[in-house]
């Protein structure tokens, strides 16, 4: 007998956009949404949370109206929403997400679940951390199918590890996972330790890194597009310490973990020709110093800058619907 095919909502939430998807249970993609959220908008965050929680039930009734069939009792699973943190995955909740300006504890799980159900939707919400979840993804329809143990990194507007350790993801009491946030800057976090942030992978790899670093050196734009458009000699010295930050995050996983491999997806793949085959060449000689057994694989995801919402889509299949998230 033919197994029925299931549904859900895979949402991804960044600092600068909001991904969404309706997805089959073999991770086929039957429509896909890409919205900018302007975090800093109201100037308020309570305002800003209101709208981009808004925005969630908002495309879940469009693909609720426009897929009825497949968002119907029976074979539609529920929703997934991975975001940006750091957070707690079992909670549901956000603790002070890095890229979201004045966002304290946030509740952000049973919130959206709330105002999706408002709308007449009757569904769960399921939720993890959305390096977490691009791991996931992964591992359910990309190049880690079958492997025990191997991490993610995800270079977008911050830098995301999601880590899968003998199959589960590397997390306690809903917390983990959490690498992009190590610190690879030493000297200028003793010079100015108010700066953390500045000091770690992310402060110096993310799109928000690269950017607040050109401003200090006089760039005027706002994007990194823009940046990487001037084509200006002066900035190659952003994407060498780029490159430099994500061979030691490599180093330091693979050490850490032995992991099978790794595999890098976000947003910033787009600019890969600036940084990946130096942060790869600079790995292999770290790693051979240490230990060459330690060393693996570092390649694109398969699931590429999708991986958020697919993994956030694959959650409702991994968690049970009787367990609360």
């Amino acid at each position: 007998m033919k197994k029925k095919t299931t549904y859900t909502i895979g949402f991804d939430l960044g600092g600068t956009k909001l991904a969404a998807a309706l997805l089959t249970d073999t991770g086929e993609m039957l429509d896909f949404v890409k919205v900018p959220v302007d975090m800093n908008r109201e100037g308020s965050a309570t305002k800003t949370q209101k709208r981009v929680f808004q925005l969630m039930a908002d495309i879940a009734l469009d693909f609720k109206k426009r897929f009825p069939k497949e968002t119907a009792a029976g074979v539609f699973k529920g929703v997934g929403l991975a975001s940006a943190g750091p957070l707690n995955a079992a909670e549901g909740k956000l603790t002070y997400p890095v890229n979201y300006p004045g966002w304290k504890i946030v509740p952000i799980r049973d919130l959206v679940e709330k105002e999706i159900q408002k709308q007449g939707f009757r569904t769960k919400v399921f939720f993890q951390h959305d390096a977490t979840a691009a791991a996931l993804a992964e591992g359910w329809v990309g190049g880690a199918k079958k492997m025990s143990s191997y991490a993610v990194v995800t270079v977008g507007t911050g830098v995301g590890t999601g880590i899968i350790f003998n199959h589960y993801p590397c997390q306690t009491n809903g917390r983990g996972s959490e690498y992009g946030h190590t610190i690879v800057d030493y000297k200028k976090l003793k010079e100015n330790p108010d700066k953390l942030h500045h000091c770690t992978v992310e402060g110096v790899a993310s799109g928000t890194g690269l950017l607040r670093r050109a401003k200090e050196m006089g760039f005027t734009g706002n994007s990194v597009e823009e940046l990487v458009d001037t084509k200006d000699p002066k900035y190659d010295i952003l994407y060498a310490d780029m490159a430099w930050a994500l061979a030691c995050l490599c180093y330091d996983l693979s050490i850490g973990y032995n992991v099978e491999q790794i595999f890098i997806s976000g947003g910033l793949i787009k600019i890969k020709h600036l940084y990946l085959k130096e942060m790869k060449s600079h790995y292999k000689k770290m790693i051979h110093q240490m230990n060459p057994a330690f060393e693996c694989k570092i390649e694109i995801a398969k699931t590429k800058n999708h991986a958020g919402v697919l993994g956030a889509g694959y959650l409702p299949h991994l968690y049970s619907a009787s367990s609360k998230k």
